[in-house]
């Protein structure tokens, strides 16, 4: 159980580090978390037999909302079916993928819970990461790795700290509610990665992906509140 954990996790890492590689952060962070926010409920009800209220399933349409808006050129407001294409190109495949795994993980570390202590599990995720993309890094001998080490180590050091500590709080919630009310509550942070592309990276249509964003934490607002 604990293995296939570790497996989730190291391919999801993999799975987003291609997304950021191809494609903006203001794009792909909403749209991988945005889609899990929507898998991951009408999951919890097929295989963890969890009920959804309605206000739930219209919390679900708003982050369906947002992740589709997002892909909008605001130039091109009257093309509708322009999101739909931009979702299935290269960035929109790897986003959404990377939402699949998410809501997988999401259900399967939920049940993983009740048999294996919140920071056992988390040890394993995090070794999943190591397993997965350590064979890329060694693939030029690390030089590139130890290029950004020397770069960027403050960062690195702040990120390693945080990253595990983030999903062990999670895991710890996990043990005393339901996934599909618990896993929306880490996604408020959307907005402010759509905000930090937009205006610290200076990509496209900042404004149209923050109003999308907004669309998506309106939803999680819904699911956290649903009863």
């Amino acid at each position: 159980m604990c293995l296939a954990t570790a497996g989730l996790h190291g391919v999801y890492g993999l799975s987003l580090s291609r997304g950021y590689h191809i494609g903006d952060l203001s794009l792909v962070y909403p749209i991988s978390r945005g889609s899990a926010l929507a898998f991951i409920p009408i999951l919890a009800v097929i295989l963890l037999d969890e009920s959804i209220s309605g206000l739930a399933w219209a919390g679900i349409a708003l982050v369906l909302a947002g992740v589709y808006c997002i892909n909008l050129d605001p130039h091109a407001s009257r093309d509708l079916v322009a999101p739909l294409r931009a979702l299935g190109g290269p960035t929109g495949r790897a986003a959404l993928f990377t939402g699949a795994l998410i809501a997988t993980y999401s259900l399967w570390d939920k049940r993983a819970l009740d048999e294996v202590a919140p920071i056992t599990l988390n040890q394993f995720a995090m070794f999943g990461h190591v397993l997965v993309l350590s064979p890329i890094l060694l693939v030029d001998r690390g030089q590139r790795a130890a290029g950004e080490w020397r770069v960027n180590w403050k960062t690195i050091l702040v990120a390693g700290v945080l990253t595990p500590m983030a999903y062990l709080l999670i895991l710890a919630a996990l043990t005393t509610s339901e996934v599909a009310y618990i896993a929306p509550s880490r996604e408020i942070g959307i907005v402010f990665g759509t905000v930090l592309g937009a205006v610290i990276l200076h990509e496209a249509y900042g404004a149209m992906r923050v109003a999308a964003s907004a669309l998506i934490v309106a939803g999680v607002f819904l699911l956290a509140i649903a009863p």
